[in-house]
């Protein structure tokens, strides 16, 4: 019987009993199953049919002919997740860049780690604050993983070096050196060298170091805000701060 680790990503009640539950999987990206009874049996899937749980599934079917749940193995059911307004609002964000972003029927081993990981570390943060910075480091980690990071280490046409602020510009795909940066254009934004920095420094951390590691907050929040803007246009697809 095939089987995948997998995180609930949403579900959809069907018939009287029925749910239609869309996973990311490990090894089939995203995934949408019928699960029978899946609005009453609390023996058969264990309580693992809630938003965020991470199980692993057993399916049978065909995708032309529609694919079942048959069983599924809760790992982790990330409980606290649903019990705290704040982990709420971020876990469900980040939920939402997965489902907009990366909504394919192939294997995404990467991004389904990055979802699964960043879940976990919202779970033990206490921090307000310090949740919206690990949201801020999860989409740049999913923008590189997606192939749309921005260049902000060297000038985005002419990938020459510059100091002090630049110009980050949208549809060039990065910060732009005084000689390429047009005179004006509503996308423009001005990045001094700790903004770079940050930058960078998000895209390379490691989240398993995020607990012990210090972001400007107030900068992080306003660059997060940044790449949600540089990300909808670059995929023209509505995403949440």
């Amino acid at each position: 019987m095939p089987s995948s680790k997998a995180i609930v990503l949403s579900r959809e009640p069907f018939g009287e009993s029925d749910l239609y539950v869309q996973f990311l999987t490990r090894d089939w990206g995203m995934l949408t199953v019928l699960a029978k009874a899946g609005r009453k049996s609390k023996r058969r899937y264990i309580g693992g049919l809630d938003l965020f749980c991470h199980d692993e599934i057993f399916i049978k079917g065909q995708p032309r002919d529609g694919i079942y749940l048959q069983e599924l193995t809760v790992l982790n059911s990330f409980t606290s997740l649903r019990d705290n307004l704040d982990r709420l609002q971020v876990a469900g964000r980040a939920v939402q860049w997965i489902k907009r972003l990366a909504n394919v029927s192939t294997p995404l081993p990467h991004v389904y780690s990055l979802l699964g990981q960043t879940l976990s570390l919202v779970e033990k943060e206490t921090n307000s604050t310090r949740m919206e910075v690990l949201f801020f480091v999860f989409k740049m980690k999913l923008v590189d993983m997606l192939g749309i990071r921005p260049e902000v280490e060297s000038c985005a046409k002419c990938h020459g070096t510059f100091e002090g602020a630049v110009n980050f510009d949208f549809s060039s795909g990065g910060v732009l050196c005084r000689v390429c940066a047009p005179v004006s254009r509503e996308e423009h934004r001005l990045l001094d060298a700790a903004d770079r920095t940050e930058l960078t420094r998000a895209f390379d951390l490691r989240l398993t170091d995020f607990s012990q590691t210090n972001f400007s907050e107030g900068r992080s929040l306003s660059l997060s805000r940044l790449i949600t803007q540089f990300a909808s246009f670059h995929t023209q697809v509505r995403l949440p701060v």
